[in-house]
């Protein structure tokens, strides 16, 4: 004798329903802090006013991501439009040659039409080679690096955080392609905290990247980029900051356990600035050829006060010769 279970089949579906349900309550219900907003927190706007003009999918900081979203706003257009057509043609064709209830034979059917298989043919072809071509001058533009950079990082990811080592722009061997250190190095992540890079504005950077262990991902929302980072593998690619200020980042690549904790920030500043931070960092002159016209200009004005007797001109050459043999012994 059969026991029929309680509730029959529409009762277990209920309660296998009842189980991601469940889960998405649990999961609505928990709440998770980030100290390491990455700027694409906010919805997507298409018509939203930006710093770009752009406002889709958000803002965007960079020559290169600003080429690469000036791709969406149209490409979305042409989809909807293809939508509203397609779907517009089903539904017209659904309700006209529908069976009707008060007869039983069929409205005229048509069979096979060149014309129009050509048509539907021939139109979305133009419609990707357009689009090919397009996208595929953007990728180039975006994919072009210049002759010299005022920056150049070797980024290496590792589980679970950054390390950023400053090259000398200027050492580039082009026979190897290898640069020589400017004795920079930024890391942490994790429960360490997320590291800073510090970039200028309005001028290109040169990123390297790569992985110590596992493949991770680099990606800042801002700059509407992301990149692989693979063991044994350098990751080449160029930057144009147009807006100061700081922007989050994370791994895009889950790679473990802490992958969420795997944050970075990149802090773009005028160029003046960060001459004076890299001279900060390595207690030596700036690396950039603008950074060497300010620094002359500023030994001038101090020579200038100098010679009228004003302190903080005199104060690096009184310091020099407090330094003498005499005071010494």
């Amino acid at each position: 004798m059969r026991i029929r279970a309680s509730g029959g089949w529409r009762g277990r579906l209920a309660k296998l329903a009842a189980i991601p349900a469940v889960g998405l309550i649990i999961a609505a219900c928990t709440t998770q802090t980030n100290d390491n907003p990455t700027g694409d927190g906010s919805a997507p706007s298409l018509f939203g006013e930006t710093a770009n003009g752009i406002g889709f999918p958000h803002e965007v900081v960079t020559t290169e991501g600003i080429a690469s979203a000036g791709l969406y706003l149209p490409i979305f257009a042409i989809a909807v439009v293809i939508f509203v057509l397609i779907e517009g043609l089903l539904l017209f064709m659904a309700f006209r040659f529908r069976k009707r209830s008060t007869g039983s034979d069929l409205p005229e059917q048509v069979h096979g039409s060149n014309k129009l298989e050509i048509i539907w043919t021939a139109i979305p072809l133009a419609i990707v080679f357009v689009l090919f071509l397009v996208s595929t001058s953007v990728l180039l533009d975006v994919e072009n690096e210049s002759e010299t950079h005022s920056a150049v990082v070797d980024v290496e990811a590792f589980r679970f955080g950054w390390k950023f080592d400053y090259m000398d722009p200027g050492s580039l061997d082009p026979e190897t392609g290898h640069y020589e250190s400017a004795g920079i190095t930024v890391a942490g992540g994790g429960r360490e905290g997320a590291p800073e890079m510090v970039l200028p504005v309005d001028e290109p950077v040169l990123i390297r990247l790569t992985a110590a262990d596992v493949i991770h991902s680099w990606y800042v929302p801002s700059f509407f980029f992301k990149r692989d980072a693979i063991p044994g593998r350098v990751n080449e690619f160029e930057l144009t900051i147009e807006k100061p200020g700081v922007y989050g980042g994370q791994c895009a690549e889950f790679c473990g356990l802490a992958h969420g904790d795997m944050y970075f920030s990149v802090n773009a500043m005028e160029p003046a600035a960060y001459d004076a931070w890299v001279a900060e960092q390595t207690g030596a002159a700036p690396l950039t050829a603008e950074a060497d016209s300010v620094e002359g200009e500023t030994n001038e004005a101090a020579m200038g006060e100098a010679t009228t007797g004003d302190a903080p001109g005199g104060e690096p050459e009184s310091e020099t010769s407090d330094e003498t043999p005499e005071e010494e012994a």
